[in-house]
């Protein structure tokens, strides 16, 4: 998926957390809300400095709105947890798979 994209879904994600309309956000941010629903919709790419105020108003480090594996197409995110599992040492499955259960059932 395009980084861009990626981004903006971050970005939403982040929104929301904090129960914001997209005209809140684009006020502390200095920006026009139009061009924050083409940054959430992936569009448009938010310069440093609007990366920054979006880092400051969700009280977060600026490379967090970068990490969206969890984004990532179920089918790759299974894939990765097989990867995953593979290299894991008995334990480290055993430990795993009590952890996953509790969520589970």
């Amino acid at each position: 998926m395009d980084i861009k994209v990626l981004l903006g879904k971050r970005i939403r994600e982040y929104r929301q957390k904090y129960k914001m309309t997209q005209f809140e956000l684009a006020e502390k941010l200095g920006i026009d809300d139009k061009h924050l629903s083409r940054i959430e919709l992936g569009k448009n790419m938010p310069q440093a400095p609007v990366i920054s105020k979006l880092a400051e108003v969700f009280n977060i480090e600026p490379k967090t709105l970068f990490e969206f594996s969890h984004l990532a197409p179920v089918a790759e995110l299974k894939y990765d947890l097989v990867k995953m599992l593979d290299s894991m040492t008995e334990e480290q499955i055993v430990l795993t798979y009590k952890y996953v259960k509790n969520f589970v059932i």
